[in-house]
C-alpha cells in the first residue's frame, strides 16, 4: 500500500491533465491488501456504531432508573470530553508509533469504560464511565481517519468515507430496536455488556489489516494541553449544568484554562475561522455542535414530552442514521467535482431545516414533523460531515496527515461535548427554575440552530488541495496546471 497518492499527488491524475477524474469504481476500495484494510475499518466502525445507537436509545430508561436528570446531558458530554482529550494525542501517536500499537491500547480502554458503565450505581458514575469510553472511542476515531489519510489515494478517500458512513445503516436498523428490547427485558445495563465479545472478535480481524509501519519515533507528543483543555471545558460545562453560588466562578475558571490550551493544539486562527485548516477545524466544531445539541435530547423529548415509548422514540435514530448514510453516498459521488465548502453549506441548511421541524414536537404538533425533520437533518450531516475532513486530507502535508487531521477531529468532538453540555445546561436550568422540561429542550434546539447558522459563514473558507485555485468552481483541488 504505502503512501502513494496520500497527499493527492498521483502521477497522471487530474492535477497533471487538468481534467477532473471520475469517482473510482467501488471495487477499487476492496482490491488486494487495500480491501482487507477496508473491511477491517468498516467492521470496527459498525461495532462502535451499534453500541452508540443502543445507548442513545436506552438513555430515557437510564434516567428513570438512576434519576439526576441534570446529568443527562453529561452522559453525552463526558464521552465528547474524553474524545477530544484523546484525539490530538492519538493523532500524533499514530504518526510516531503506528496504528497497531495505538489501537491495542485504545480497545482496552474502551472495554474498561463499557464494563464500568454496565455496573454504574449512579448517574455520576455512569458519566465517569462515558468519559473513559470517550477516550477509547476518540483514539479509534483518530486511527480510522488517520489510516484513510495515510494509505488511500485522494480519489478513493470519498468512497472510503462513504462506506464508513454506510456502516451505520445496519446498526441504525438494529440498534434502536435492540436497545428498546434490552431496556424492556434484561435491562439497560446489557447495552454496555453486549458489544464486548464482538469487539474482541473485531480486533482479531482488524489488526492483521492495519499497516505495521511506524513513523518518526523522535517526534514529541504533547500531553498537557489536551488534558488541560478537557479539564477546563469540563469545568465550564459543570458550571453551567449545576446552578449554585459556584457556577459562575467555575465556568469562568474553566474557560480561562481551556482557551489557552485550545490555542496550543489547533491551528492558529481557528477561533476566528481563518481560511484554510483553521476554518476546517472551526467548521467541524460548529457542525457537530449544531447536530448534537438537538440529537442528544430528541428521544427525551419524544418520551418525556410526547409520551412515546422507547421503541417509538428509537425510530427517529433509525431514520437519521439511514439518511446520514444516504447523504454521505451522494457526497462521495460529487465530491470530486464540487466545491467542498459548498457541500458543507448545503448540509448546514438541511440541518437547520431539520432542527426547526424537530422542535415542532415541543408544540404537540403531529409527530411526523420531528421524524421527517430529523431525517432531513441526517441527509445534511451525511453531506457536510465527510466534506470537512476530506478538505483537510486533500491539502495535508505528506507524512503528517494524521497529525494535521487531529485538529479537525478534536474540534469535532469538542462540538459534541459543547452541544450536549450546553443543551444539558438548558435542561438543568429548566429544572432548577421549575419550568417545564420542554422549555429546556427548546433551548437546546435553539443552540443547535444558531450553530448551523454560524457555520454558513465559515464553510466558504475551507482549505483547497495543493495546486487548486481559490476561485476554482470545481473545488476539491482539481485545476489546470
Amino acid at each position: 500500500m504505502g503512501h502513494a497518492g496520500a497527499a493527492g499527488r498521483v502521477e497522471g491524475g487530474p492535477e497533471a491533465t487538468g481534467v477532473a477524474r471520475q469517482p473510482p469504481r467501488w471495487r477499487e476500495v476492496f482490491r488486494g491488501a487495500r480491501g482487507r484494510l477496508t473491511a477491517g475499518l468498516l467492521l470496527l466502525e459498525a461495532l462502535v456504531a451499534i453500541q452508540i445507537l443502543i445507548v442513545a436509545t436506552v438513555m430515557p430508561a437510564v434516567r428513570r432508573d438512576l434519576g439526576d436528570i441534570q446529568f443527562y446531558g453529561w452522559t453525552f458530554s463526558a464521552a465528547g470530553l474524553g474524545q477530544f482529550a484523546a484525539i490530538p494525542i492519538a493523532g500524533h501517536a499514530m504518526d510516531r508509533f503506528g496504528a497497531r500499537r495505538l489501537l491495542a491500547a485504545t480497545l482496552a480502554v474502551y472495554t474498561a469504560g463499557l464494563l464500568l458503565a454496565a455496573f454504574a450505581p449512579s448517574m455520576l458514575v455512569l458519566v465517569g464511565a462515558r468519559l473513559i469510553q470517550g477516550i477509547g472511542g476518540g483514539s479509534m476515531y483518530a486511527v480510522s481517519l488517520g489510516t484513510v489519510a495515510k494509505t488511500y489515494p485522494e480519489d478513493v478517500r470519498p468512497r472510503v468515507l462513504a462506506l464508513l458512513a454506510a456502516m451505520w445503516i445496519l446498526p441504525g436498523l438494529l440498534g434502536p430496536p435492540l436497545g428498546a428490547a434490552l431496556a424492556a427485558t434484561a435491562g439497560w445495563r446489557w447495552a454496555f455488556v453486549a458489544p464486548i465479545p464482538i469487539l474482541a472478535l473485531s480486533a482479531v480481524l482488524v489488526f492483521p489489516a492495519l499497516p505495521a509501519g511506524v513513523g518518526d519515533r523522535g517526534a514529541r507528543i504533547s500531553l498537557v494541553p489536551p488534558l488541560v483543555l478537557a479539564a477546563g471545558a469540563g469545568a465550564f460545562l459543570a458550571g453551567l449544568t449545576d446552578p449554585s453560588s459556584w457556577s459562575i466562578p467555575l465556568a469562568v475558571a474553566g474557560l480561562a484554562a481551556a482557551l489557552p490550551a485550545l490555542r496550543r493544539i489547533v491551528p492558529p486562527g481557528t477561533l476566528v475561522a481563518r481560511r484554510g485548516m483553521p476554518a476546517a477545524a472551526a467548521a467541524a466544531f460548529l457542525l457537530s455542535m449544531s447536530f448534537v445539541s438537538a440529537d442528544a435530547f430528541l428521544t427525551l423529548m419524544l418520551t418525556a414530552v410526547n409520551g412515546r415509548t422507547i421503541a417509538e422514540a428509537g425510530l427517529v435514530i433509525t431514520f437519521v442514521t439511514i439518511a446520514w448514510s444516504a447523504g454521505s453516498w451522494w457526497q462521495s459521488r460529487v465530491a470530486a467535482s464540487r466545491n467542498l465548502g459548498g457541500l458543507v453549506i448545503i448540509g448546514s441548511v438541511l440541518v437547520m431545516i431539520g432542527t426547526l421541524a424537530a422542535a415542532v414536537g415541543l408544540l404537540h404538533w403531529p409527530l411526523a414533523f420531528p421524524y421527517v425533520g430529523w431525517t432531513v437533518a441526517g441527509i445534511g450531516m451525511g453531506i457536510a460531515f465527510p466534506s470537512i475532513p476530506l478538505s483537510v486530507m486533500n491539502a495535508s502535508t505528506r507524512g503528517e496527515e494524521a497529525g494535521e487531521l487531529s485538529a479537525v477531529l478534536l474540534m469535532d468532538t469538542l462540538g459534541v461535548a459543547a452541544g450536549a453540555g450546553l443543551g444539558g445546561a438548558c435542561v438543568a436550568l429548566a429544572k432548577a427554575n421549575r419550568v417545564q422540561l420542554r422549555a429546556g429542550i427548546g433551548g437546546a434546539f435553539a443552540i443547535g440552530f444558531l450553530a448551523a447558522l454560524l457555520l454558513l459563514t465559515v464553510a466558504p473558507r475551507l482549505p483547497a488541495a495543493e495546486g487548486s485555485r481559490p476561485d476554482d468552481p470545481a473545488g476539491g483541488g482539481r485545476s489546470e496546471t
